[in-house]
């Protein structure tokens, strides 16, 4: 079992609608948005990524399906990015 992040942006602010259907994919444990509340601007750290979601999979051919099949397929998300998390 391994853990993943996916960076996402999505198409014209639609970020609660793309999170609320990523959050419904079973391998996925955890998604946030990217934005500061306070200012309501994009964390400059993720660039114009909007979302970030903690994926579990098997392994990493299962998790890179989970992004190519599953989110990226989503009408809602425009781009993605992998973060994996590095082994301790």
């Amino acid at each position: 079992m391994m853990f993943g992040y996916v960076l996402i942006s999505t198409k014209n602010s639609y970020e609660h609608e793309a999170a609320d259907k990523i959050s419904r994919l079973e391998e996925v444990v955890d998604v946030e948005p990217l934005l500061v509340a306070e200012t309501a601007m994009a964390d400059p750290f993720f660039g114009d990524f909007d979302l970030i979601a903690k994926i579990r999979a098997y392994n990493l051919k299962s998790f890179k399906k989970v992004v190519d099949e599953k989110i990226h397929t989503i009408h809602d998300v425009d781009k993605t990015r992998i973060v994996l998390k590095p082994k301790v």
